[in-house]
Protein backbone atom coordinates (compact mmCIF):
# COMPACT_ATOMS: atom_id res chain seq x y z
CA UNK A 1 0.00 0.00 0.00
CA UNK A 2 1.36 3.40 -1.01
CA UNK A 3 0.25 6.76 0.36
CA UNK A 4 -1.02 7.80 -3.06
CA UNK A 5 -3.63 5.02 -2.95
CA UNK A 6 -5.17 6.29 0.30
CA UNK A 7 -8.16 8.62 0.04
CA UNK A 8 -7.61 12.04 1.67
CA UNK A 9 -5.53 12.77 4.81
CA UNK A 10 -2.83 14.78 3.03
CA UNK A 11 -1.59 16.43 6.24
CA UNK A 12 -1.22 13.08 8.01
CA UNK A 13 0.73 11.63 5.08
CA UNK A 14 3.07 14.63 5.09
CA UNK A 15 3.59 14.37 8.85
CA UNK A 16 4.44 10.66 8.67
CA UNK A 17 6.90 11.15 5.82
CA UNK A 18 8.60 14.01 7.65
CA UNK A 19 8.93 11.90 10.80
CA UNK A 20 10.78 9.20 8.83
CA UNK A 21 13.03 11.68 7.01
CA UNK A 22 14.00 13.34 10.30
CA UNK A 23 14.48 9.95 12.00
CA UNK A 24 11.74 10.63 14.58
CA UNK A 25 10.10 7.22 14.42
CA UNK A 26 8.18 6.28 17.55
CA UNK A 27 8.43 2.59 18.42
CA UNK A 28 4.70 2.36 19.24
CA UNK A 29 2.00 4.33 17.39
CA UNK A 30 -1.78 4.26 17.42
CA UNK A 31 -3.48 5.16 14.14
CA UNK A 32 -6.82 6.39 15.41
CA UNK A 33 -9.91 6.96 13.27
CA UNK A 34 -13.41 5.76 12.52
CA UNK A 35 -14.07 2.58 10.57
CA UNK A 36 -13.75 3.09 6.85
CA UNK A 37 -11.64 6.18 7.47
CA UNK A 38 -8.38 4.77 6.12
CA UNK A 39 -6.40 4.39 9.35
CA UNK A 40 -5.48 0.76 8.62
CA UNK A 41 -4.40 1.70 5.10
CA UNK A 42 -2.36 4.60 6.48
CA UNK A 43 -0.53 2.35 8.95
CA UNK A 44 0.26 -0.16 6.20
CA UNK A 45 1.51 2.56 3.81
CA UNK A 46 3.65 3.98 6.62
CA UNK A 47 5.16 0.55 7.30
CA UNK A 48 5.96 0.16 3.60
CA UNK A 49 7.55 3.63 3.48
CA UNK A 50 9.68 2.97 6.56
CA UNK A 51 11.16 -0.18 5.00
CA UNK A 52 11.31 1.05 1.38
CA UNK A 53 14.80 0.73 -0.13
CA UNK A 54 14.43 3.90 -2.22
CA UNK A 55 11.76 6.19 -0.71
CA UNK A 56 11.10 9.52 -2.41
CA UNK A 57 9.81 12.83 -1.07
CA UNK A 58 6.14 11.82 -1.18
CA UNK A 59 5.90 8.03 -1.14
CA UNK A 60 7.60 4.65 -1.16
CA UNK A 61 9.09 3.69 -4.52
CA UNK A 62 6.70 0.79 -5.13
CA UNK A 63 9.28 -1.14 -7.15
CA UNK A 64 12.00 -2.29 -4.75
CA UNK A 65 12.05 -5.80 -3.34
CA UNK A 66 10.59 -4.65 -0.02
CA UNK A 67 7.73 -2.69 -1.63
CA UNK A 68 6.77 -5.56 -3.90
CA UNK A 69 6.56 -7.90 -0.91
CA UNK A 70 4.45 -5.35 0.97
CA UNK A 71 2.11 -4.97 -1.98
CA UNK A 72 1.68 -8.76 -2.08
CA UNK A 73 1.24 -8.96 1.74
CA UNK A 74 4.14 -11.40 1.87
CA UNK A 75 6.95 -9.54 3.62
CA UNK A 76 8.63 -11.73 6.26
CA UNK A 77 9.09 -8.78 8.65
CA UNK A 78 5.44 -7.69 8.45
CA UNK A 79 3.37 -9.30 11.20
CA UNK A 80 -0.41 -8.85 11.44
CA UNK A 81 -2.55 -9.46 14.51
CA UNK A 82 -6.32 -9.05 14.43
CA UNK A 83 -9.51 -10.29 16.11
CA UNK A 84 -10.44 -13.91 15.50
CA UNK A 85 -13.40 -16.14 16.30
CA UNK A 86 -14.57 -19.69 15.79
CA UNK A 87 -16.15 -20.05 12.37
CA UNK A 88 -15.96 -21.98 9.14
CA UNK A 89 -12.21 -21.26 8.87
CA UNK A 90 -11.14 -22.28 12.40
CA UNK A 91 -13.07 -24.63 14.70
CA UNK A 92 -11.08 -24.41 17.95
CA UNK A 93 -8.84 -21.86 19.72
CA UNK A 94 -8.86 -19.25 16.94
CA UNK A 95 -5.81 -17.00 16.59
CA UNK A 96 -4.37 -14.59 14.05
CA UNK A 97 -1.71 -17.14 13.13
CA UNK A 98 -4.32 -19.81 12.34
CA UNK A 99 -6.23 -17.37 10.14
CA UNK A 100 -3.20 -15.97 8.30
CA UNK A 101 -4.20 -17.52 4.96
CA UNK A 102 -7.73 -16.09 5.21
CA UNK A 103 -6.33 -12.70 6.27
CA UNK A 104 -4.08 -12.42 3.22
CA UNK A 105 -6.97 -13.40 0.94
CA UNK A 106 -9.15 -10.81 2.67
CA UNK A 107 -6.64 -7.97 2.25
CA UNK A 108 -6.08 -8.79 -1.40
CA UNK A 109 -9.84 -8.67 -2.08
CA UNK A 110 -10.68 -5.62 0.05
CA UNK A 111 -8.76 -2.37 -0.11
CA UNK A 112 -11.14 -0.74 2.41
CA UNK A 113 -13.13 -2.77 4.93
CA UNK A 114 -14.77 -2.95 8.34
CA UNK A 115 -14.91 -5.53 11.12
CA UNK A 116 -18.20 -6.95 9.86
CA UNK A 117 -16.55 -7.73 6.50
CA UNK A 118 -13.78 -9.68 8.22
CA UNK A 119 -16.21 -11.60 10.45
CA UNK A 120 -18.24 -12.54 7.37
CA UNK A 121 -15.09 -13.63 5.55
CA UNK A 122 -14.12 -16.15 8.24
CA UNK A 123 -17.69 -17.38 8.66
CA UNK A 124 -17.91 -16.39 12.32
CA UNK A 125 -21.58 -15.42 12.10
CA UNK A 126 -22.64 -13.37 15.14
CA UNK A 127 -19.66 -14.33 17.31
CA UNK A 128 -17.56 -11.58 18.84
CA UNK A 129 -14.05 -11.65 17.38
CA UNK A 130 -11.26 -10.89 19.89
CA UNK A 131 -7.48 -10.79 20.17
CA UNK A 132 -6.72 -13.37 22.84
CA UNK A 133 -3.91 -14.62 25.07
CA UNK A 134 -2.60 -16.94 22.36
CA UNK A 135 -2.15 -13.92 20.08
CA UNK A 136 -0.15 -12.13 22.77
CA UNK A 137 2.14 -15.15 23.02
CA UNK A 138 2.61 -15.07 19.25
CA UNK A 139 3.33 -11.32 19.38
CA UNK A 140 6.04 -11.82 21.98
CA UNK A 141 7.49 -14.73 20.02
CA UNK A 142 7.52 -12.78 16.73
CA UNK A 143 9.50 -9.85 18.14
CA UNK A 144 12.01 -12.17 19.78
CA UNK A 145 13.14 -13.39 16.35
CA UNK A 146 15.81 -11.59 14.38
CA UNK A 147 14.67 -9.41 11.47
CA UNK A 148 14.80 -11.35 8.21
CA UNK A 149 15.76 -8.57 5.81
CA UNK A 150 14.29 -5.18 6.68
CA UNK A 151 15.54 -2.48 8.98
CA UNK A 152 12.30 -2.58 10.97
CA UNK A 153 10.13 -5.48 12.03
CA UNK A 154 6.50 -4.33 11.89
CA UNK A 155 3.84 -5.58 14.31
CA UNK A 156 0.53 -4.24 13.04
CA UNK A 157 -2.40 -4.80 15.43
CA UNK A 158 -5.84 -4.13 13.96
CA UNK A 159 -8.62 -3.33 16.45
CA UNK A 160 -6.53 -3.36 19.68
CA UNK A 161 -9.80 -2.56 21.48
CA UNK A 162 -10.68 -6.22 20.98
CA UNK A 163 -7.68 -7.40 23.01
CA UNK A 164 -8.94 -9.15 26.12
CA UNK A 165 -7.45 -8.19 29.49
CA UNK A 166 -5.03 -11.10 29.55
CA UNK A 167 -3.67 -10.23 26.11
CA UNK A 168 -3.42 -6.50 26.91
CA UNK A 169 -1.50 -7.09 30.11
CA UNK A 170 0.91 -9.51 28.44
CA UNK A 171 2.05 -7.06 25.78
CA UNK A 172 2.43 -3.99 28.04
CA UNK A 173 6.10 -4.59 28.64
CA UNK A 174 7.01 -5.17 25.00
CA UNK A 175 5.05 -2.05 24.03
CA UNK A 176 7.11 -0.02 26.47
CA UNK A 177 10.46 -1.68 25.80
CA UNK A 178 10.37 -3.47 22.42
CA UNK A 179 13.35 -5.20 20.92
CA UNK A 180 15.56 -2.96 18.75
CA UNK A 181 14.20 -2.04 15.30
CA UNK A 182 10.67 -3.19 16.09
CA UNK A 183 7.69 -0.93 15.37
CA UNK A 184 4.26 -1.49 16.89
CA UNK A 185 1.52 0.03 14.74
CA UNK A 186 -1.90 -0.19 16.39
CA UNK A 187 -4.98 0.60 14.31
CA UNK A 188 -7.82 1.61 16.61
CA UNK A 189 -11.17 3.36 16.60
CA UNK A 190 -12.25 4.02 20.21
CA UNK A 191 -9.73 5.16 22.84
CA UNK A 192 -12.29 4.70 25.63
CA UNK A 193 -12.20 0.94 24.99
CA UNK A 194 -8.41 0.71 25.36
CA UNK A 195 -6.55 0.32 28.63
CA UNK A 196 -5.03 3.61 29.81
CA UNK A 197 -1.76 1.73 30.34
CA UNK A 198 -1.68 0.96 26.61
CA UNK A 199 -2.64 4.49 25.60
CA UNK A 200 0.20 5.86 27.73
CA UNK A 201 2.70 3.78 25.78
CA UNK A 202 1.78 4.86 22.24
CA UNK A 203 2.03 7.97 20.12
CA UNK A 204 -1.40 8.77 18.70
CA UNK A 205 -1.75 9.57 15.01
CA UNK A 206 -5.30 10.89 14.66
CA UNK A 207 -7.08 10.74 11.32
CA UNK A 208 -10.05 13.09 11.11
CA UNK A 209 -13.23 12.36 9.21
CA UNK A 210 -12.95 12.27 5.44
CA UNK A 211 -14.54 15.24 3.70
CA UNK A 212 -17.22 14.65 1.05
CA UNK A 213 -14.89 16.18 -1.57
CA UNK A 214 -12.17 13.65 -0.67
CA UNK A 215 -14.60 10.72 -0.87
CA UNK A 216 -15.94 12.03 -4.17
CA UNK A 217 -12.43 12.22 -5.62
CA UNK A 218 -11.61 8.73 -4.33
CA UNK A 219 -14.76 7.21 -5.82
CA UNK A 220 -14.11 8.72 -9.23
CA UNK A 221 -10.49 7.53 -9.12
CA UNK A 222 -11.12 4.00 -7.84
CA UNK A 223 -14.58 3.20 -9.22
CA UNK A 224 -14.73 5.38 -12.33
CA UNK A 225 -18.29 6.49 -11.63
CA UNK A 226 -19.84 9.74 -12.97
CA UNK A 227 -19.12 12.92 -11.02
CA UNK A 228 -22.76 13.60 -10.06
CA UNK A 229 -23.21 10.07 -8.68
CA UNK A 230 -19.91 10.31 -6.78
CA UNK A 231 -21.04 13.61 -5.28
CA UNK A 232 -24.36 12.13 -4.11
CA UNK A 233 -22.74 9.03 -2.57
CA UNK A 234 -20.03 11.10 -0.88
CA UNK A 235 -22.71 13.10 0.92
CA UNK A 236 -24.52 9.94 2.04
CA UNK A 237 -21.44 8.09 3.29
CA UNK A 238 -20.87 10.26 6.39
CA UNK A 239 -17.08 10.28 6.06
CA UNK A 240 -16.82 6.49 5.71
CA UNK A 241 -15.13 5.42 2.48
CA UNK A 242 -16.01 1.77 3.02
CA UNK A 243 -19.63 2.80 3.27
CA UNK A 244 -19.25 4.84 0.07
CA UNK A 245 -17.92 1.79 -1.77
CA UNK A 246 -20.86 -0.27 -0.50
CA UNK A 247 -23.28 2.32 -1.85
CA UNK A 248 -21.59 2.12 -5.25
CA UNK A 249 -21.62 -1.67 -5.38
CA UNK A 250 -24.91 -2.27 -3.54
CA UNK A 251 -26.95 0.91 -4.07
CA UNK A 252 -30.09 -0.55 -2.49
CA UNK A 253 -28.31 -1.80 0.64
CA UNK A 254 -30.28 0.50 2.98
CA UNK A 255 -33.68 -0.25 1.47
CA UNK A 256 -34.43 -2.95 4.04
CA UNK A 257 -33.35 -0.65 6.85
CA UNK A 258 -35.45 2.34 5.79
CA UNK A 259 -38.58 0.22 5.34
CA UNK A 260 -38.11 -1.53 8.66
CA UNK A 261 -37.23 1.71 10.46
CA UNK A 262 -40.31 3.52 9.10
CA UNK A 263 -42.55 0.63 10.14
CA UNK A 264 -41.00 0.55 13.59
CA UNK A 265 -41.40 4.28 14.23
CA UNK A 266 -45.07 4.18 13.13
CA UNK A 267 -45.75 1.25 15.47
CA UNK A 268 -44.05 3.08 18.34
CA UNK A 269 -46.09 6.21 17.70
CA UNK A 270 -49.39 4.31 17.51
CA UNK A 271 -48.35 2.11 20.48
CA UNK A 272 -49.43 -1.06 18.72
CA UNK A 273 -48.02 -3.62 21.17
CA UNK A 274 -49.02 -6.72 19.24
CA UNK A 275 -47.41 -5.55 16.00
CA UNK A 276 -44.39 -4.27 17.92
CA UNK A 277 -43.88 -7.76 19.32
CA UNK A 278 -43.96 -9.18 15.79
CA UNK A 279 -41.52 -6.51 14.62
CA UNK A 280 -39.12 -7.37 17.47
CA UNK A 281 -39.28 -11.04 16.43
CA UNK A 282 -38.29 -9.94 12.92
CA UNK A 283 -35.33 -7.83 14.07
CA UNK A 284 -34.21 -10.64 16.39
CA UNK A 285 -33.75 -12.95 13.39
CA UNK A 286 -31.37 -10.53 11.65
CA UNK A 287 -28.48 -11.41 13.95
CA UNK A 288 -26.24 -9.24 16.09
CA UNK A 289 -24.18 -7.60 13.32
CA UNK A 290 -27.26 -6.48 11.37
CA UNK A 291 -28.90 -5.32 14.60
CA UNK A 292 -25.87 -3.16 15.37
CA UNK A 293 -25.93 -1.71 11.85
CA UNK A 294 -29.66 -1.03 12.15
CA UNK A 295 -29.19 0.95 15.37
CA UNK A 296 -26.40 2.96 13.75
CA UNK A 297 -28.73 3.62 10.82
CA UNK A 298 -31.39 4.90 13.22
CA UNK A 299 -28.89 7.28 14.83
CA UNK A 300 -28.07 8.64 11.38
CA UNK A 301 -31.74 9.29 10.63
CA UNK A 302 -32.20 11.11 13.95
CA UNK A 303 -29.19 13.29 13.17
CA UNK A 304 -30.67 14.14 9.78
CA UNK A 305 -33.97 15.06 11.47
CA UNK A 306 -32.16 17.56 13.68
CA UNK A 307 -30.39 19.05 10.66
CA UNK A 308 -33.75 19.36 8.89
CA UNK A 309 -35.32 21.08 11.90
CA UNK A 310 -32.56 23.36 13.13
CA UNK A 311 -30.24 23.93 10.16
CA UNK A 312 -31.36 23.55 6.57
CA UNK A 313 -32.94 20.67 4.61
CA UNK A 314 -30.37 21.37 1.89
CA UNK A 315 -27.69 20.01 4.26
CA UNK A 316 -29.40 16.63 4.65
CA UNK A 317 -27.51 13.59 3.35
CA UNK A 318 -30.40 11.36 2.38
CA UNK A 319 -31.49 9.48 -0.70
CA UNK A 320 -34.92 10.18 -2.16
CA UNK A 321 -36.92 7.65 -0.15
CA UNK A 322 -35.30 8.70 3.11
CA UNK A 323 -35.85 12.37 2.32
CA UNK A 324 -39.60 11.84 1.87
CA UNK A 325 -39.79 10.04 5.21
CA UNK A 326 -37.59 12.60 6.94
CA UNK A 327 -39.81 15.48 5.85
CA UNK A 328 -42.74 14.05 7.83
CA UNK A 329 -40.88 12.28 10.64
CA UNK A 330 -38.55 15.12 11.64
CA UNK A 331 -41.31 16.99 13.52
CA UNK A 332 -41.33 14.19 16.10
CA UNK A 333 -37.57 14.53 16.76
CA UNK A 334 -36.66 17.75 18.54
CA UNK A 335 -34.68 19.36 21.34
CA UNK A 336 -37.01 17.91 23.94
CA UNK A 337 -36.30 14.26 23.16
CA UNK A 338 -33.18 13.96 21.00
CA UNK A 339 -30.71 13.50 23.87
CA UNK A 340 -32.63 10.68 25.63
CA UNK A 341 -33.23 9.02 22.24
CA UNK A 342 -29.52 9.06 21.41
CA UNK A 343 -28.63 7.80 24.88
CA UNK A 344 -31.19 5.01 24.59
CA UNK A 345 -29.97 3.91 21.16
CA UNK A 346 -26.31 3.99 22.23
CA UNK A 347 -27.10 1.96 25.35
CA UNK A 348 -28.94 -0.64 23.25
CA UNK A 349 -26.06 -0.67 20.74
CA UNK A 350 -23.58 -1.41 23.55
CA UNK A 351 -25.86 -4.11 24.97
CA UNK A 352 -26.13 -5.85 21.60
CA UNK A 353 -22.33 -5.76 21.21
CA UNK A 354 -22.06 -7.38 24.63
CA UNK A 355 -24.32 -10.21 23.51
CA UNK A 356 -27.52 -9.08 25.26
CA UNK A 357 -30.72 -10.93 24.40
CA UNK A 358 -31.93 -8.98 21.38
CA UNK A 359 -35.67 -9.49 21.96
CA UNK A 360 -35.51 -7.93 25.41
CA UNK A 361 -33.17 -5.13 24.29
CA UNK A 362 -35.33 -4.09 21.32
CA UNK A 363 -38.62 -4.43 23.18
CA UNK A 364 -37.27 -2.21 25.95
CA UNK A 365 -36.09 0.27 23.32
CA UNK A 366 -39.46 0.17 21.54
CA UNK A 367 -41.51 0.78 24.68
CA UNK A 368 -39.41 3.77 25.66
CA UNK A 369 -39.59 5.17 22.13
CA UNK A 370 -43.40 5.03 22.39
CA UNK A 371 -43.19 7.69 25.10
CA UNK A 372 -40.32 9.70 23.64
CA UNK A 373 -42.03 10.20 20.26
CA UNK A 374 -45.04 11.71 22.07
CA UNK A 375 -42.96 14.18 24.11
CA UNK A 376 -43.34 17.88 23.38
CA UNK A 377 -40.55 20.16 22.06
Amino acid sequence: MQFKNIVGHKKVKKHLIESVKSNRISHAQLFLGGEGNGNFQMALAYAQYVNCEAPNETDSCGTCSSCIKYENIQHPDLNFFYPSAIGTAVKTQPTSRKLSKEWIEFLKCNEYFEMKDWVDHIGAGQKLAIINKYDSEDIIKSISLKNFESKYKIVLIWWPERMNIECSNKILKVLEEPTPNTLFLLVGHHTDELLTTILSRVQIIKLGSLQPSEIKEGLIDKEGIPEDLADSIANLSNGNFTRALELVRQPDGDELFIDSFQTWMRLCYTVDYLKLENWVDHIHKLGRIKQKDFLEYGLRIFRECMIYNYASPSLNRLHQKEARFNEKFSKFIHGGNILPIISLFEHTHTSILRNAYAKLAFMNLSLKMCNLLKSKP
